[in-house]
Formats: C-alpha cells, sequence, structure tokens
C-alpha cells in the first residue's frame, strides 16, 4: 500500500462518513463518530483488496479510487440502516 492509496482512503472513508451521518434520518441515533470510522476502514481495506488483485502502478488509479468509494459507500450505508431506531432525548443517551 501506498502513501497516496493510504491518504485517498482516509480522505474518500472520511467524507462518504461524514455525508452518510449527515443524510442519516431523524427517527436514529447513530454516533458521529461511527460512519468516518466504517467509511475509512472499509476504503483502507479496498486499497489493499486492490493491489493484492491487480498489479497497479504506485500512484492513485481510477481502479482503485473506484473500489474505496464502492467499498466506503457500502460500509457506511449499512451501519447507517442498521442504526438504533431510538431517539437519544428518549432514552437518556447524551
Amino acid at each position: 500500500m501506498t502513501v497516496t492509496g493510504l491518504v485517498t482512503a482516509v480522505l474518500v472513508g472520511g467524507v462518504l462518513g461524514v455525508a452518510g451521518h449527515l443524510l442519516t434520518r431523524a427517527g436514529r441515533w447513530v454516533p458521529f463518530w461511527l460512519p468516518p470510522t466504517v467509511g475509512v476502514g472499509t476504503a483502507v481495506f479496498a486499497t489493499t483488496v486492490a493491489r493484492i488483485a491487480a498489479d497497479l502502478p504506485s500512484g492513485l488509479s481510477p481502479a482503485e479510487l473506484g473500489l474505496q468509494a464502492l467499498f466506503g459507500g457500502a460500509g457506511v450505508a449499512a451501519v447507517v440502516t442498521t442504526a438504533d431506531r431510538r431517539t437519544p432525548e428518549k432514552e437518556g443517551i447524551r
């Protein structure tokens, strides 16, 4: 894994995570840190998969970036859709 791949994975995963948190429906409670963490983790995993599966150039490749977006979006979507349906006010969560 190259530094460029790692940096773009963190950026792509973080952006997807924050977007996923902002798009969460009002009836679901998701901690702010959870979607970006899952997005970064799955994007880093996608970089690893891309590097193992193909002989990619040392820089950023479109295939690697596409896999980062795909894996990151799928991970964030899974977290946001399976989030707790309680609201913080009803359950005393702060």
